[in-house]
């Protein structure tokens, strides 16, 4: 019987069929034929000796101008009188005068070197580019938020000086760049060296012949305004304007050096586990290498290589030019990564040896496979099923967006934001297809912590067809990248953008993708876009206004990758990009300030937010802030338990939107641009904890004849037997009195799920009024494993709000925004914040506050206030409920004795 068939199979053959390129070098590069080589013991040998490479990062100078074309058709259209006048200046010249010139840091963007130097006001601060943009963005035609700015529309030119050493007079001497954003003619002592397009890497110059050794050399590199349009151009694409905030960075934003090359260069290593046994005996392993040799003829010479202790060798014959090799290595009682929580990450360092060249990088021994979801078959959807070392798991996660729009270099903010997604179990992260290829720093940490990667290439909403999609520039971009990130174990898939709908075209540039990746890693699934092949985006809540319930359940899908609300961030964040007192007035006036820090740009924003974040009348930033993220807790968690509830047969994983914020102000993040967790994070925690149970309904709303039904879900995303644990869930009626409880002991196998139970509440446990639901997990010593509390009919509407929430949203878009705001700031009922009344008491404890219910009424939505938030400090928890007389202790990492607050909804605040 023939194995059924998936999409991966249909696209695969295509791809291995296809002869679709870009690049010529990117193709001869991935064609390259590979020998293989026995590997053979190898004696001690001492080091090579290698030259080391002159970083050219720091100080350089920096000056603009407005583009200028010599020749163009213009000077023969245009009116007399209107011709086109001037030339673009010749600042590539080595006696061009730069004591003009601001400095400017490299690694970094010509934004932030303004900004430094004084010359351009924060983009990031109040109404700043609100005010660039209504008073100066082109086209004026377009939305203010489209616009660009005049930085953007100019040309700027960097240059510095270096010195190279006398003895690499008689070297083999690159020119390298890492990173130029975006595209640039690179200059060395006034010689033209070569244009190049594309922000991940290169280009790569000889410049051997061009240097004064021992003497004062210059590069310039002169970058151009960036695409007037996104699409079909990889890099990251917020910034145009359509989400966040604008600025379309430019600049040397990765590291330049100059490097000294032997005649026998060592490149690419690539390793990969090609077996693993099952009872973790050994693994086999492929170390593909590249030798360049950059001699003029053929000679064979001698590679040997360590991984640990276990010391090999190869004996090549070097032709001219590039030359593939590869060696198959066993490791016995290997020590194997995991993703976080099946196991420990250990990494192993690869040192390959030749005359002259040195090349090392980390990799983890382990395997990834994928198989078919049982509910999912056939040849329109992919194989979800992850399987990790023979391990198939259900994955929960998020979204990523790159943090800083400025490039910077600091990976400070990065590394705490990573800390904050291991501790909330976020098991896996899209680096999202509108965001970035990140920086090393990224993917070293997720292999240390175990993050699963989805890296998808930044390509966002539609790739046209070439020549709009430059197929040179994205083939070399892929190769590059592919080629950078294939070594580290935290890789589960590639991705070729983020939601690139189905084409009337042969879809080039996905094919282009697909067969790269299939050529270059071969170790890894491809998938065209997302959603595509089963998986879903869900934006039916929010923009489209449906509610959480119906409009979560209306889409079903092996895999949500994208799913959410937008909220507001943190108040002690928000002084940090907007003046305090603009914050005084609600609704608030249509303020350039506010508006640039929307996440789509207006007033209207915050209309959408309140449709689900209206638990009370909404009077003040302070109350929006509160409820938009509760909200948007609550969201996050009705659809991710929804997909949880189906794992096994029906889904395979989640991934909300989004963990991080590209610009401050509100958006789809958990966790502000400053590295503040909202509310919705710690909601998170609770939902993606590895064992937990939960409930899964149909509505939020009930009416007084209905009963109420739930089934009570048992999760174990772990390696191990949860045995003899007990799952309890009670009802509490609107005077917060349990009303219906019941409790089950289960035993759930690893990676496994069980429906525990249903449970029911008649009519007569709630009449139509809020009444709550708390489900807890306890192993079988009773420690507590997991605690969800779901709230029900805790948004009532006024008549004028049903009115507004049922008018088309386009009818709504169009309507004063501030009348729409005021409606919801009205007087009314607040079902969550009039229940029964309990006091809280609080006291710290070494790492430790210590929360306790003192009244005789659960305590609910319990938030913690004044905690000293920055890089590396940590709240355990926040936003939860307490039953009556629980104590609860929140582990709290910050420096120094924090003073912290608690309340609740129904507590008044008590301090510590």
């Amino acid at each position: 019987m023939s194995e059924p068939r998936f999409l991966d199979d249909v696209e695969r053959e295509l791809f291995t069929r296809a002869r679709i390129s870009g690049d010529d070098g990117a193709e001869a590069y991935a064609a390259l034929p590979v020998e293989s080589v026995p590997a053979t013991e190898a004696p001690p040998r001492p080091a090579p000796e290698v030259v080391p490479p002159i970083s050219l990062n720091g100080e350089w100078r920096m000056a603009g101008h407005e583009p200028r074309r010599q020749f163009s058709i213009e000077h023969w259209t245009a009116a007399p009188g209107r011709k086109p006048t001037g030339a673009p200046p010749s600042w590539w010249r080595e006696d061009t005068d730069r004591s003009g010139w601001i400095p400017a840091t490299v690694p970094g963007t010509v934004q932030a070197a303004l900004v430094a130097a004084g010359e351009l006001p924060d983009p990031l601060w109040d109404a700043n580019t609100y005010e660039e943009l209504t008073a100066h963005g082109v086209p004026a035609e377009w939305p203010w938020h489209f616009r660009r700015t005049r930085v953007e529309e100019r040309e700027w030119w960097l240059a510095r000086s270096f010195t190279v050493p006398a003895p690499w007079r008689d070297r083999r001497v690159r020119l390298a760049f890492d990173g130029i954003d975006y595209a640039a003619t690179v200059y060395v002592n006034g010689v033209p060296l070569r244009h190049h397009t594309g922000m991940f890497g290169g280009p790569e110059i000889d410049v051997t012949d061009l240097l004064r050794y021992g003497g004062e050399n210059e590069v310039v590199v002169r970058i151009f305004p960036p695409p007037r349009d996104w699409h079909g151009v990889p890099k990251g694409s917020p910034g145009w304007g359509w989400h966040y905030g604008h600025l379309i960075s430019m600049g040397i934003w990765r590291d330049v050096r100059l490097e000294c090359v032997p005649d026998f260069e060592l490149r690419d290593v690539f390793v990969r586990t090609e077996h693993l046994a099952a009872d973790g005996s050994l693994a086999e392993l492929r170390v593909r290498y590249d030798v360049v040799n950059h001699t003029g003829s053929a000679r064979e010479i001698e590679i040997t290589g360590r991984i640990g202790e276990r010391a090999f060798g190869n004996t090549v014959a070097a032709r001219r030019g590039p030359n593939r090799y590869e060696t198959a290595i066993t490791v016995e009682a290997p020590e194997v990564w995991w993703p976080m929580g099946y196991g420990e990450q250990p990494l192993h360092t690869l040192t390959l040896e030749c005359p002259g060249s040195a090349v090392t990088t980390e990799f983890g021994i382990r395997t990834v496979e994928t198989a078919g979801v049982p509910d999912w078959p056939g040849e329109e959807h992919y194989r979800w099923q992850f399987v990790v070392n023979g391990r198939r798991m259900f994955l929960k996660g998020a979204n990523w967006c790159w943090t800083d729009p400025f490039l910077g270099g600091d990976f400070a903010k990065d590394a705490h934001i990573l800390e904050l997604a291991r501790r909330a179990n976020l098991q896996i992260l899209r680096a999202w297809g509108g965001g970035m290829v990140e920086r090393e720093e990224f993917y070293r940490a997720c292999d240390r912590m175990g993050i699963l990667v989805y890296q998808e290439f930044p390509l966002s909403f539609g790739l046209p067809e070439a020549p709009v999609t430059d197929l040179n520039v994205l083939d070399r971009t892929v190769s590059r990248v592919v080629r950078d990130l294939r070594n580290h174990p935290s890789l589960l898939l590639w991705g070729g953008g983020n939601e690139n709908a189905e084409t009337t075209g042969a879809d080039e540039p996905h094919v282009l993708m697909g067969r790269r990746c299939l050529q270059l890693d071969p170790s890894r699934p491809f998938h065209r876009t997302s959603p595509w092949g089963g998986g879903a985006h869900n934006y039916r809540v929010y923009h489209e206004g449906e509610p959480i319930d119906s409009g979560y359940r209306a889409v079903d899908a092996v895999v949500y990758g994208e799913y959410g609300l937008s909220s507001q961030p943190n108040l002690e964040s928000v002084p940090r990009f907007l003046p305090p007192e603009k914050l005084a007035a609600w609704p608030p006036p249509p303020d350039g300030g506010i508006m640039q820090h929307q996440s789509q740009f207006g007033l209207f924003d915050l209309v959408k937010q309140l449709r689900y974040a209206s638990y009370g009348p909404v009077t003040s930033w302070a109350e929006m802030t509160e409820y938009s993220q509760v909200a948007q807790g609550e969201a996050l968690r009705f659809a991710s338990e929804m997909v949880r509830a189906g794992s096994g047969t029906h889904t395979s994983a989640f991934l909300f939107y989004k963990l991080t914020d590209l610009f401050p102000g509100a958006s789809w993040s958990v966790v502000d641009f400053y590295g503040v967790p909202k509310l919705s994070y710690y909601q998170a925690r609770r939902f993606c904890r590895a064992r937990a149970a939960f409930a899964a309904y149909e509505r939020l709303e009930w009416g007084a004849d209905e009963p109420f039904r739930a089934v009570v879900h048992v999760a174990n995303d772990t390696p191990h037997v949860l045995s003899g644990a007990e799952a309890t869930a009670t009802v509490y009626d609107a005077r917060l009195r349990p009303v219906r409880e019941r409790r089950e002991r289960v035993t759930v196998p690893g990676d496994g799920r069980v429906a525990a139970f249903e449970l029911e509440a008649g009519p007569e446990a709630h009449g139509g009024e809020v009444f709550l639901l708390a489900v807890a997990l306890r192993d079988a010593g009773g420690a507590l494993l997991s605690d969800q509390w779901y709230w029900f009919n805790a948004r009532p509407k006024s008549e004028r709000v049903r009115a507004i929430e049922a008018r088309p949203m386009a009818e709504l878009e169009a309507a004063d925004p501030r009348e729409l705001i005021a409606a919801y700031a009205e007087p009314g009922p607040a079902p969550l914040l009039t229940l029964p009344r309990t006091e809280l008491a609080a006291r710290m404890e070494p790492g430790a506050l210590v929360v306790r219910n003192a009244g005789d009424v659960p305590a609910a939505h319990v938030v913690i206030d004044g905690f000293p938030h920055g890089y590396g400090a940590y709240l355990e928890d926040n936003g939860f409920f307490l039953r009556p007389g629980e104590e609860r202790r929140v582990a709290v990492e910050a420096p120094g004795e924090p003073r912290l607050s608690v309340r609740a909804w129904n507590a008044p605040r008590t301090h510590t």
